[in-house]
């Protein structure tokens, strides 16, 4: 369910560390900008190849995201979990979303459009600096622990490996390929 109220949406960005440093003003115009999804345990957030049409905040709760396999079961590609970004690409590129998000968790979930965010960048407002600098962050955490994983995965050495050593590149190559496709 969305809730568009500015003023619960007001109290509960006051409580988002990225955002202490607004002042009020910036706070009531992101406010006004944004709106709230709670999400039951299970419900989905979006589906992947939806369209990316906000950037989004995990304020309590969990979400998972999926990526779908084909004909086996979709895979489990990670969780964001609660002051975690979500969905940051889409202000960078609006490319359908590459996975699906289901609240893992009763979950509250803020979204920012991109057309608000976009607005705000051309207007050179506070906001747009602060969500630029929250998506930095997120993207470049996720980048070091693709960089971490790939550096797991070339540490075995195939030629001398195991059964055992085998199947866990195995494992590791899709926990890399799924980490890819999410953006995460």
């Amino acid at each position: 369910m969305r809730i568009q109220a500015d003023s619960a949406i007001l109290s509960v960005l006051k409580t988002v560390s990225l955002f202490t440093e607004l002042d009020e003003k910036d706070l009531i115009d992101l406010a006004s900008a944004a709106s709230m999804s709670e999400l039951a345990e299970g419900e989905v957030l979006f589906d992947e190849g939806d369209a990316a049409d906000d950037i989004m905040f995990v304020m309590s709760g969990s979400i998972r995201l999926t990526c779908e396999m084909g004909d086996g079961p979709d895979i489990v590609v990670g969780y964001v979990e609660s002051g975690d970004i979500l969905g940051e690409m889409a202000v960078i590129d609006p490319a359908p979303r590459s996975a699906a998000a289901r609240a893992a968790q009763p979950s509250v979930v803020l979204h920012v459009p991109s057309d608000a965010f976009n607005d705000f960048l051309s207007q050179g407002h506070p906001v747009a600096q602060k969500l630029l600098r929250g998506v930095r962050t997120m993207m470049t955490q996720r980048i070091r622990t693709l960089n971490e994983r790939i550096e797991a995965l070339f540490l075995i050495d195939a030629e001398s490996g195991s059964d055992e050593e085998i199947q866990s590149m195995g494992i590791r190559l899709r926990e890399i390929w799924a980490t890819m496709r999410s953006g995460g």
